[in-house]
């Protein structure tokens, strides 16, 4: 019981100073609102790697042809679509004759985006996905926040589409407290998390970090750049503005969910930078010990009540955070999602961590 008490203290008392290290840096960045006239001197090279997408691609395509900064090429690489969606990329260029439709020679997403990277022509690199919508001043905002604060890489913010039904709104929570703490850990000095759904990175510093994105996993095209240029000792800035959102949909199925989380953790034992594994540590140790103590308290007199203790000194702390950034991300009902959500995250972490660490995913969509 006493060695109990003792880890369970411990993980605690880490976890705590976690997330403090998030909500100051969170506090500590800035708001960025562009005013408007500034004048862009940089041109940005948009790369969206897809495959069979034909249900988001016009939509995309649409936002892009509509953004207010128009100094920009975009690169699409059509990953062996077997659907409509080079047809409709090839129907746009029509209308929007800055499309650069690329048939990758390779296969997967990560050899998609840097068959595309190769062929850029701009200083900055901006990534997102097929399925995002990019708000009309997105890549203004992102040219314009370059130009005043130069970074090797920003970490720009996304958000999920709101729905009525519950397990799009935990959806929505728990990817927010996802984004919210790669804001937080930037802010913080210590970047941790990004997403390659809206992420900005200078060429030079993408060609340097060649030999560490690590081509032979699956994905990590974005956490592998992260540790790369946190290796070279480049600038890392989140990109706190609301006008840099892009808004991509909740996974439709819990099936497509544990899919896409298992695919993002599956690269865990790649990394080599601390600051990601130890708060990756942090995360999974707490959510495993909240289940241990829930099955022993049924066999272990005084162990419920170290286990209530800890799922409520978890669940305040993780709403706290969340409460601190819901105007930003626009989430509501932050106390009472938060808490269905402490009482699934549990299960969730832990059998998607075992399972995608022991049964690689074999592709990327």
């Amino acid at each position: 019981m006493e060695l109990i008490l003792i880890s369970a203290a411990l993980i605690c008392c880490f976890y705590l100073v976690l997330i403090s290290i998030f909500m100051i840096g969170w506090k500590r960045t800035p708001a960025f609102v562009p005013k408007g006239d500034e004048k862009i001197h940089i041109k940005l090279s948009v790369i969206v790697a897809c495959r069979n997408e034909e249900n988001h691609i016009r939509q995309l395509i649409s936002c892009l042809a509509q953004q207010s900064n128009q100094n920009f090429e975009l690169i699409i690489v059509n990953d062996h679509s077997d659907d409509a969606t080079r047809h409709y990329i090839k129907t746009a260029q029509t209308t929007f004759p800055t499309i650069r439709l690329l048939d990758a020679t390779g296969y997967g997403k990560k050899n998609a985006l840097k068959e595309g990277i190769l062929l850029s022509s701009s200083e900055l690199i901006v990534t997102t996905d097929a399925d995002c919508m990019p708000s009309f001043h997105w890549l203004e905002t992102i040219a314009c926040y370059f130009q005043k604060y130069p970074a090797g890489l920003i970490i720009c913010p996304v958000k999920l589409s709101g729905s009525d039904n519950l397990a799009s709104r935990l959806q929505v929570l728990e990817f927010t407290s996802l984004i919210a703490s790669a804001a937080g850990s930037a802010g913080a000095g210590m970047p941790v998390l990004c997403n390659g759904a809206n992420l900005a990175f200078t060429k030079k510093y993408w060609l340097e970090s060649q030999e560490n994105l690590h081509e032979e996993e699956l994905s990590g095209d974005d956490m592998f750049l992260l540790e790369a240029v946190k290796k070279r000792n480049g600038v890392i800035r989140f990109l706190k503005s609301e006008s840099a959102f892009v808004t991509t949909e909740p996974s439709g199925t819990v099936k497509e969910f544990i899919k896409q989380r298992r695919r993002w953790t599956s690269k865990s034992p790649a990394y080599t930078d601390w600051q990601i594994i130890v708060t990756a540590c942090a995360v999974f140790s707490i959510n495993l010990l909240i289940l241990i103590l829930f099955f022993f308290s049924f066999f272990i007199p005084g162990v419920f009540i170290v286990f209530i203790s800890l799922f409520i000194i978890k669940y305040v702390l993780d709403s706290v955070f969340l409460n601190s950034v819901r105007h930003f991300f626009h989430v509501n009902d932050i106390w009472v999602y938060s808490f269905l959500l402490s009482i699934l995250y549990p299960f969730y972490v832990v059998m998607v961590t075992i399972s995608s660490l022991v049964v690689k995913t074999k592709k990327w969509n």
